[in-house]
């Protein structure tokens, strides 16, 4: 538990839809069954609230964020945010992330042919690169400074205080946040700057194109009118760069390594994304890409865990969960359940090809959680992981470094334990095709 959580799972968390068992100081059900996901987090939200123990975690460092909010707080704030990542803004930013890429394959190509990159570092450079662009068409201040910054925030951010644990009150000092201070304080000073700048420019042009900080800032409530505060726009600008690059980055990394072992998956991206290559900068035609990304997802899920808490006797799928016990949906046992898929430990990606995926149970794959509260950022999250990608396989050949032993581990997201380690050679790409690029 204290190394890794994730080694704890046994065979039976595999196999049986409902494992209830315990810690010392709590009671624990560990829920896979389908309808009773679908009861726990849709039909009987009332019944089962997110734990204290989260709550406070994520309110420390974004209050205002639309994952830590509840009520008709988080009912606002995500009228004001859903339009921000609706089909057609996602798609508009399709070409800033394909010149994240561009810039990623130019860095790749500064090196000797052959050269080792740990892999983990460059897609969290990617990611949040990508996320910057979307949200700042202008910049944030220097990059590697906000890099700087954003890697050491996150650094010290995610872990969890003991006083957190024990239900210390807010006001008690946590020692494992004294870090976070000076890095939070550089990023907050170019996030007011940056904020302050499109103040000034939305209000000299009403009209000027908006990347999603003006679209926050210019957003209103369809029902009151009102728009979001400072503290919301700064708290949910952090909750995007923070998630989305930790989301992103992981989801590429595994896929990285999952192509690294499958030679027919490597060649079947390759042939698609040269095939796609047509500078529109749009992942409509690689469906095989996608379809990796998702399976990476499926095998290597970034969210931990759902925890909810038990606020009365209740029954799911015939077990008595007592007042109290804390119920928690496990994506990485829901995602490889012996009852849910076939094959649960194979890396097969035609699992998600159109078609096949209408088959899976909408309650047994769970990489962006679920119902109302369901990640805002999935389809940008998806977008630009295929986009990526894409641009690495038609580039380059990428194969697992040898001399190490890839392993998942809980640090906040599922990393590899190590980082991986990745060997980059140019693949020779047809004239034709550098000139569409």
């Amino acid at each position: 538990m204290r190394t890794n959580p994730l080694e704890c799972w046994t065979r039976a968390h595999f196999e049986q839809p409902i494992v209830l068992g315990g810690f010392p100081f709590a009671r624990v059900a560990l829920v896979s069954d389908p309808a009773a996901i679908r009861q726990v987090l849709v039909e009987d939200k009332s019944a089962y609230c997110k734990s204290p123990l989260e709550c406070r975690v994520m309110a420390a460092h974004m209050p205002n964020g639309l994952v830590t909010v509840d009520g008709e707080h988080w009912h606002r704030l995500r009228r004001l945010l859903a339009p921000m990542f609706g089909r057609k803004m996602t798609s508009g930013f399709a070409l800033a992330m394909t010149r994240v890429a561009a810039a990623l394959v130019e860095r790749l190509q500064g090196r000797p042919d052959g050269s080792v990159w740990e892999i983990k570092t460059e897609m969290s450079r990617v990611a949040l690169d990508a996320l910057i662009g979307c949200i700042f068409s202008d910049g944030l201040g220097d990059p590697e400074a906000i890099r700087a910054a954003t890697t050491g925030y996150f650094a010290t951010s995610n872990r969890v205080d003991p006083f957190d644990v024990i239900g210390l009150p807010d006001f008690v000092p946590r020692l494992t946040r004294l870090g976070v201070r000076s890095t939070a304080k550089a990023f907050n000073d170019a996030l007011t700057a940056a904020i302050a700048e499109r103040r000034r420019n939305l209000a000299a042009d009403p009209d000027a194109p908006r990347d999603m900080l003006g679209a926050m800032l210019a957003a209103k409530d369809p029902q009151t009118g009102a728009q979001m505060t400072e503290a919301e726009v700064k708290d949910n600008v952090i909750t995007f760069i923070f998630g989305g690059q930790e989301t992103t980055s992981t989801a590429l990394t595994w896929a990285i390594y999952l192509l690294s072992q499958s030679p027919e998956w490597r060649e079947r991206l390759t042939e698609e994304a040269e095939n796609a290559a047509d500078g529109s900068g749009q992942d409509a035609a690689l469906v095989q890409t996608r379809a990796v990304v998702e399976e990476a997802l499926r095998l290597y899920p970034p969210i931990i865990g759902i925890t909810r808490t038990a606020m009365r006797r209740t029954e799911l799928a015939g077990h008595k969960i007592e007042r109290g016990t804390m119920v928690v949906i496990s994506p990485y046992v829901l995602h490889r359940h012996r009852l849910l898929w076939r094959d649960p430990d194979l890396f097969d990606p035609s699992r998600f090809l159109p078609g096949a995926a209408r088959a899976i149970e909408r309650y047994a794959y769970l990489p962006f959680g679920v119902g109302p509260r369901v990640c805002i950022g999935a389809a940008f999250a998806l977008q630009e992981a295929t986009l990526v990608l894409a641009t690495l396989m038609r580039h380059f050949a990428l194969d697992l470094a040898p001399g190490q032993s890839v392993w998942p581990v809980i640090n906040f997201t599922l990393r590899p334990r190590d980082g991986l380690r990745v060997t980059v050679r140019r693949r020779h790409a047809q004239p034709e095709l550098r000139a569409a690029e």
